[in-house]
């Protein structure tokens, strides 16, 4: 069987990192989930840099879940920094999880091309409902484009 890319998880609360973990698993998703938690960190993973430079370690995600509110740099500064450089696949599928519906800060990550926006669920019966259409719609048939060449 091919391995299959992960998903990369732009998350810095460690509870919703474990029940987003634990919603994977009990869907059965293939992918596994590389955790950053903070927007440098992601711009990092996503760029090949310092501690993620071996992509053998650290492929280039088949799908981006990120938190707007983190510390350090937040999903908007990530999401601008995604449109400001070219030589990131556009394919890459980014999708939005915020704890709160933001109006403001929801068409401002639509405009920097997210592909959805999530409100986190309060339930875990959601959020493995959540997970399941993001495996369906974007993990059980990976999508085809090429990651970035060092």
């Amino acid at each position: 069987m091919q391995k299959r890319s992960p998903v990369l998880v732009a998350e810095d609360d460690p509870n919703d990192v474990m029940l987003l973990c634990r919603a994977f698993r009990e869907n059965k998703v293939l992918n596994t989930l590389q955790i950053v938690h903070n927007g440098e960190e992601a711009i990092n993973y996503l760029a090949g840099q310092g501690q993620f430079a071996d992509r053998a370690a650290y492929p280039f995600p088949v799908l981006f879940l990120l938190d707007l509110k983190m510390p350090v740099k937040d999903g908007l500064e990530v999401l601008r920094w995604l449109h400001e450089h070219p030589e990131i696949p556009t394919k890459l599928p980014v999708v939005v999880l915020s704890s709160t519906e933001l109006p403001n800060e929801t068409q401002l990550a639509y405009a920097l091309d997210i592909q959805a926006c999530i409100v986190k669920p309060i339930s875990f019966a959601d959020l493995r409902e959540k997970v399941r259409i993001l495996k369906e719609y974007w993990l059980d048939y990976e999508a085809d484009f090429t990651a970035p060449v060092a």
